[in-house]
């Protein structure tokens, strides 16, 4: 027993590292994690990143270019050793949650998540349901943070008894907060506005982020402002949905843009429009509210002219900082052209927008709000991981007592079943010993057949020359009947011949 707890002891003073696990990072595209892991790098000098993504070494080669200071604690994951000294996990997404859980539960290794939407994570939804229960389950969870009103509803309806953390948003990059962040549009000429769509693909024609209307509505606008011009970023392009000949000359498709060439491009921007639709991309998707890219756009006073389907707006004032409108064309064809034609207020909406999205999204109070829960979480686990594991290494000793037992009762009852195989064995050794002797007495009874049918062969043979023989005697027998016929007809006619005469 000594060595064992000795063993504990030096366990729980290994275990001192931090792990963040990821599917995707440290892919540059992936704006919010950038930013979210590189804080959490700076701010927890124990904390390391590990990454299941298939492409990691090209994205780990672009990231450390921008960020050599991290990069070497960016590594990809490895199921054996990326968690041997680990004390504690933070994840983003369900899907990561749950994809992980079983390497948690099998280091013992607690873990705080964030349960943003999309992600694997949907309302009412089997799949999604089936794998949140799962991690709801798992002792080793220890608090969630909820980015939507929506999602700590449904986590409330599920009956979750851990912690909630309500962190509205989400982490925005921190580029948008520094350097040049003024708009670089005059606006003088409002007949040439430029309006944006931004938004990556996930369905054929991009429904669920309202690409389709978002194409219409620049059709119909285009008729009556000739000298707007559109722009869309994200894996769109000329094909993915019909153009008329107008919109084909006054639309540009800049593909997928990283952060810094994005912001720029914003910087550019009089409108974004972000007509999304929840439920679309699968039965329980959504999206949260404001989307990320609303957000960069707000932070470089763009005018924000969206959908918000589920209600999940809580800090924005439709027609003061932002426009809310249904996610249909002639929505976003009304409300665009309200901004056209009044100037001060299409200013005063992308002014007051950056006002409320800096107030919101600044990244000391969502990295802040972040971090100081993950800090919290690591100190209290410090103390609490040594006791539990403590406390699990006692029941666990019980536990391994009764397998023990368990086991000696399979090895009597096995050795009982080995008698009884081996009586078997033999049983089947004598059946096989007397089939073999049948078998010889099978083989003679076969010769002996054998020899009757070549006897049979040889007595047909002779019975068949018997046979011709008395075919050829029948032959003979009806040729001499013939003759004597004939002889019987002469002497009858000879006798009928004197009988006349006299």
């Amino acid at each position: 027993m000594k060595s064992s707890l000795h063993y504990l002891k030096q366990l729980v003073d290994e275990r001192s590292s931090v792990a963040v696990l990821d599917d995707f990072f440290p892919n540059l595209l992936t704006a919010f994690r950038v930013a979210e892991y590189n804080w959490y790098l700076e701010h927890f000098p124990q904390l390391n990143v590990y990454s299941t993504n298939p492409d990691f070494k090209a994205v780990h080669a672009a990231y450390a270019q921008l960020y050599p200071q991290y990069a070497d604690r960016v590594m990809q994951y490895d199921a054996v050793e990326s968690l041997k000294d680990c004390a504690f996990v933070f994840m983003n997404f369900l899907n990561n949650a749950y994809h992980f859980l079983p390497a948690l539960t099998l280091n013992c290794i607690p873990f705080v998540m964030t349960l943003y939407p999309g992600g694997g994570f949907g309302l009412r939804e089997p799949e999604s349901d089936a794998k949140l229960d799962q991690v709801l389950s798992s002792s080793l969870l220890r608090g969630i943070i909820a980015t939507q009103s929506v999602t700590l509803d449904y986590l409330k309806a599920k009956g979750c008894t851990v912690p909630v953390y309500d962190i509205f948003g989400g982490t925005i990059n921190p580029i948008y907060f520094a350097g040049e962040t003024k708009n670089k549009r005059l606006l003088l000429d409002p007949t040439a506005l430029h309006i944006c769509f931004v938004a990556e693909r996930y369905m054929p024609q991009g429904e669920n982020k309202g690409y389709p209307q978002f194409i219409e509505a620049a059709q119909q606008l285009i008729l009556n402002y000739p000298n707007l011009r559109f722009s869309v970023v994200g894996s769109f392009n000329a094909e993915v949905y019909p153009l008329d000949e107008k919109i084909s000359a006054a639309i540009y498709f800049h593909g997928l843009l990283n952060t810094t060439d994005l912001k720029e491009f914003f910087l550019t921007q009089d409108i974004i429009i972000s007509p999304n639709h929840p439920f679309l991309l699968h039965s329980g998707n959504f999206d949260g509210f404001p989307t990320g890219c609303c957000v960069e756009a707000s932070l470089c006073g763009v005018a924000v002219v969206c959908s918000d389907e589920l209600k999940l707006n809580r800090y924005y004032t439709d027609g003061l900082n932002m426009v809310i409108c249904d996610p249909t064309s002639y929505a976003i064809v009304k409300m665009v052209m309200e901004l056209i034609v009044n100037l001060d207020l299409l200013k005063s909406i992308g002014t007051r927008g950056k006002i409320i999205s800096q107030k919101i999204f600044d990244p000391r109070k969502q990295l802040g709000q972040r971090s100081t829960l993950l800090g919290k979480a690591i100190k209290h686990n410090e103390v609490q991981w040594a006791i539990n594991l403590v406390a699990r290494y006692k029941t666990n000793i019980q536990a391994i007592a009764d397998q023990a037992r368990h086991i000696h009762n399979l090895e009597v009852e096995m050795a009982t079943r080995g008698d009884h195989i081996a009586d078997q064995a033999r049983h089947i050794h004598n059946l096989e010993v007397e089939m073999a002797t049948r078998g010889d007495h099978i083989a003679d009874q076969a010769r002996h057949i054998h020899n009757l049918e070549v006897e049979m062969a040889t007595r047909g043979d002779h019975i068949a020359d018997q046979a011709r023989h008395i075919h050829n005697l029948e032959i003979t027998l009806m040729k001499y009947q013939n003759s004597l016929y004939r002889k019987c007809l002469s002497v009858m006619s000879r006798l009928y011949s004197l009988m006349i005469s006299k």
